[in-house]
């Protein structure tokens, strides 16, 4: 007859190792789970954001026009695809003829480089290197290709890398608009999901973490991308007024430096300084006031939209939105910051560990209209 304690020892160890296998089984499934759908954890997540910022435009169209939600969730699907596509295919064109027209001229030797003006060293910083360098490719542009061949081979490798980037990232963003349409869509059905995980990994609180979180993501979208694109616009008008050379490119800049937190005054002062090496005083200042007054907007515009929900310190969102493009690319520059606002406002509200205090900062920020958590 066996010892009690014995035959005990034995059940624990068998339940143990039952346990373990079983748990091991569950981490193996989810592990290639997620190695499966790795690739569409960037899309999603930037689909997510995408609905959840313009389901107050989809609501809207609900309510002015009577659309159904799929009508609504599917004209607003088509608009974004539109905005982002058809200036996308306009720019691709013009780059690939001229490209096409500039590679022609060369191989046929017709290819005339014209001098630099004199002007060109006025430029800030860059001046006297890219005038030498220009003048001596206009002089003589075959020997100047044989002599920098390793750099120009290098030069096209990166440009052409950087092109293939942008054109990933512009499918990319096409597949995440066509899945925030079907989160649009299905609005009811993702908030009821959203709402089920939130409250079974938080418990009670959880769909109180669900709405802080739709509240946050929708303000720092407004915050960030639509103060950035706003400041990107108005720069550029200001570009194509004064005729700036390479004016999309400068604005794409502005862009990008507004949304990782970087003031495009950094880029637009220099560039009204030069404004005065070849316009009059009066419009040289006109533009000077313009390019300061653009800069300067984000810090009214950013604290007063994001005041409309929960305070996140400035420190936080740029660091999400430069480790989101270490790590992600392009789409992690926003993607980065939202995570990293989202994540930051969790973890205050778990460290005060306040249910109240939750469930008032998520009623503040949805004052007036229910947050949906479907995003």
């Amino acid at each position: 007859m066996s010892h009690p304690d014995t035959a005990a020892d034995r059940q624990f160890i068998k339940r143990a190792l039952e346990a373990a296998i079983r748990i091991a089984a569950i981490a193996f499934i989810v592990t290639w789970c997620y190695d499966i759908l790795k690739p569409f954890v960037a899309p999603v997540l930037w689909a997510a954001i995408i609905a959840v910022a313009v389901k107050p435009i989809s609501d809207w169209l609900e309510t002015k026009f009577g659309f159904s939600r799929k009508w609504a969730a599917t004209t607003v699907t088509l608009a974004l695809l539109a905005a982002l596509i058809v200036p996308t295919t306009v720019v691709t064109e013009k780059l690939s003829a001229n490209v096409q027209t500039v590679t022609a001229k060369i191989e046929s030797g017709e290819f005339d480089l014209p001098n630099p003006e004199d002007k060109v060293k006025d430029w800030p910083l860059v001046g006297e290197k890219v005038h030498a360098v220009w003048d001596e490719a206009a002089n003589n542009l075959e020997g100047f290709l044989k002599k920098h061949e390793t750099q120009v081979k290098e030069w096209g490798r990166v440009v052409f890398s950087k092109v293939a980037g942008i054109g990933i990232a512009t499918l990319v963003m096409i597949f995440s608009i066509i899945i925030a349409g079907v989160f649009l869509a299905g609005a009811d059905g993702s908030a009821n999901f959203v709402t089920k995980l939130s409250t079974r990994l938080a418990g009670e609180n959880g769909a109180k973490f669900a709405g802080l979180a739709s509240v946050t993501v929708r303000n720092v979208t407004r915050g960030i991308l639509g103060v950035a694109i706003l400041q990107a616009l108005l720069a550029g008008i200001g570009f194509y007024v004064i005729d700036l050379p390479a004016a999309p490119l400068l604005a794409g800049l502005v862009l990008v430096m507004s949304i990782i937190q970087i003031n495009p005054l950094l880029l637009m002062v220099p560039l009204a300084i030069y404004v005065f090496s070849f316009a009059s005083p009066v419009v040289a200042v006109i533009y000077m006031i313009w390019s300061i007054a653009v800069g300067l907007m984000d810090n009214v515009l950013k604290p007063l939209i994001m005041g409309q929900g929960s305070q996140v310190p400035m420190m936080v969102i740029f660091l999400g939105a430069v480790g989101g493009f270490v790590t992600m690319g392009f789409i992690g520059l926003f993607v980065g910051a939202v995570v990293m606002v989202v994540g930051y406002e969790l973890f205050t509200a778990w460290l005060n560990d306040d249910p109240t205090a939750i469930a008032d900062k998520a009623d503040e920020g949805s004052a007036g209209k229910e947050v949906p958590a479907e995003s």
